[in-house]
């Protein structure tokens, strides 16, 4: 994974530091102008508006943006020698103190026309917690003209569509577009699930919003992955898990459990998923709703009451297991060899 903490210290692309672009010094008090444009009110009215959308943009411009409104080369020119303002790349100019969203502005505007936030950046404009990501990530169509600033890792893709893109403030994709996006991008399955998990586990995505956008992907070595993720958050899937997790079980050979096995606690009848009781061994296969806090303190008293009467609990988040289910079974068969249990073919060869 990128990072596993969430932080909005994004790297500055126009210097060799960490943190935000700086604020242009300046050489005069704030907003003030020189003598023939505050003579001007045609001029003073252009610079106020100019602020203006500068303010909804983390207070950076396009050159573009500053053409488009009116001024005139020798004027920019004239706003960066007496440093009012300050480029902070190819396109890119800071007039103003940054702020939070000055990262996201500056890569679409040193990027291209045509930018747009997509992927975990998407979901951090979203408000995901728990993950975050060194770099910002941009979508652009193919061959659309662009740039690729440091700091910021462009993905050209047929994927981008319009009805899939909020311009209400900072253009990004929409947060179901954008988790399925940052699964495919992702560097690892395991960081591609722990992606999805997360957008829908802090009702960053919803689930029907996430089925539509899995469904548009035809052709990727991660489509599997995703439809299985897809079950993985959809509600009444327990089942679904446990029989993977069963095919498992017998792929090494382990000693067949007692299932479903029901359990009266002082705090009410429980069920734990699959129980090994000559082993002192419990199983549980967890999916993103035993996330939420009514569950997750049903599941520790769960594990609490078997751990009380002597039995190695162990839990399995379904999303884990059905990227690596090694780990896991390695644990288990480590319980179920202390215990006396071997593979079968090593017995044979003890028979023999």
């Amino acid at each position: 994974m990128e990072s596993v903490a969430r932080t909005t210290d994004f790297p500055d692309p126009t210097a060799s530091g960490g943190g935000h672009p700086q604020a242009p010094a300046k050489t005069a008090e704030k907003g003030e102008d020189s003598p023939v444009s505050r003579r001007d009110p045609q001029h003073a009215h252009r610079r106020a508006e100019t602020m203006q959308i500068a303010a909804r943009q983390g207070n950076l411009l396009g050159r573009h943006q500053v053409y488009a409104l009116g001024w005139t080369r020798s004027e920019l020119r004239a706003e960066l020698a007496a440093q009012r303002w300050k480029a902070v790349g190819a396109e890119a100019l800071q007039v103003g103190d940054p702020d939070d969203r000055t990262p996201y502005w500056w890569a679409v505007l040193e990027v291209g026309p045509s930018a747009v936030v997509d992927g975990i950046s998407a979901l951090l404009l979203a408000g995901l917690r728990t993950v975050a990501s060194d770099r910002i990530h941009i979508a652009v169509p193919p061959r659309a003209w662009h740039r690729r600033p440091s700091g910021v890792r462009v993905h050209e893709t047929r994927r981008l569509r319009e009805e899939d893109v909020l311009r209400n403030g900072i253009p990004r994709t929409r947060p179901a577009t954008a988790a399925v996006h940052a699964a495919l991008w992702a560097r690892s399955d395991s960081e591609a699930s722990l992606i999805v998990v997360a957008a829908v586990q802090q009702r960053r995505v919803r689930v029907a919003d996430l089925a539509a956008a899995v469904e548009r992907v035809q052709r990727h070595p991660r489509r599997a992955l995703l439809h299985g993720l897809l079950s993985d958050v959809s509600d009444g899937v327990e089942s679904i898990d446990e029989r993977n997790f069963a095919r498992a079980c017998r792929r090494r050979g382990f000693p067949k459990p007692d299932r479903q096995v029901v359990v009266n606690l002082p705090s009410g009848r429980v069920r734990y998923d699959s129980v090994w009781a000559e082993y002192d061994l419990t199983v549980e296969i967890h999916g993103v709703q035993h996330l939420d806090a009514a569950l997750a303190m049903r599941d520790t008293l769960k594990q609490n009451a078997a751990v009380l009467a002597g039995k190695v609990t162990l839990q399995i988040p379904n999303f884990a297991f059905r990227t690596n289910e090694d780990p896991f079974l390695d644990q288990m068969e480590a319980v179920f060899r202390a215990g006396g249990w071997e593979p079968a073919r090593r017995q044979r060869r003890r028979a023999s």
